[in-house]
């Protein structure tokens, strides 16, 4: 196993435990972990479902089961390791710091509170981030069609996602949240 192999895998089990972690903390705290679709049920569905293909295949790559239908040199894996470690920094950080109010989708009767500082002081949407990132690294890792067309998919249903999750918490938060989408980007 190479060492871009074992870094990759090791992030994994990282987020892995954070993410465990997280959601055994908000189920003992007694939150919904699952809230109602913030656009069409069945398109945000698919979204979830493609961006997770090259999210899930990233470490099937580093693991050994290649479908790619061509490789890269050699330092193109050393930038995906890199490209999915900043992907775990944006994923884990939002994860402890998102804690009990994260959930998929929106709220169906837990009061959220609007995040601002850390990691989301640099983005509006560091766990979206993050997924996208971690999609290019796994592109970058495994160049492979599928992968590829399930990437732009995802991430452009995604991006509707996050645009109507937005506009509930313009409506949640109102000058509050004006005020801090106009001195923090949407991505990064």
């Amino acid at each position: 196993m190479t060492l871009q192999a074992l870094t990759i895998l090791s992030l994994y089990g990282i987020l892995g435990i954070v993410f465990f972690g997280v959601i055994i903390y908000t189920k003992m705290q007694g939150r919904e972990m699952l809230g109602r679709p913030s656009m069409n049920a069945s398109l945000q569905m698919m979204g979830k479902f493609t961006l997770f293909i090259p999210v899930l295949l990233l470490p099937a790559a580093a693991f050994g089961k290649d479908w790619s239908w061509f490789h890269f040199p050699e330092w193109l894996s050393w930038v995906a390791t890199f490209v999915c470690f900043v992907s775990m920094l944006f994923l884990v950080f939002s994860l402890l710091q998102m804690g009990k109010f994260t959930k998929v989708g929106l709220p169906l009767k837990d009061e959220i509170e609007l995040q601002t500082r850390g990691i989301y002081s640099l983005s509006r949407n560091p766990m979206y981030f993050g997924l996208f990132l971690l999609a290019l690294a796994s592109n970058l890792y495994m160049p492979n069609p599928f992968n590829l067309l399930a990437t732009i998919i995802g991430i452009l249903v995604h991006h509707q996602i996050i645009k109507h999750e937005e506009a509930f918490l313009e409506k949640q938060f109102g000058k509050l949240w004006i005020e801090y989408k106009s001195n923090v980007r949407r991505y990064f």
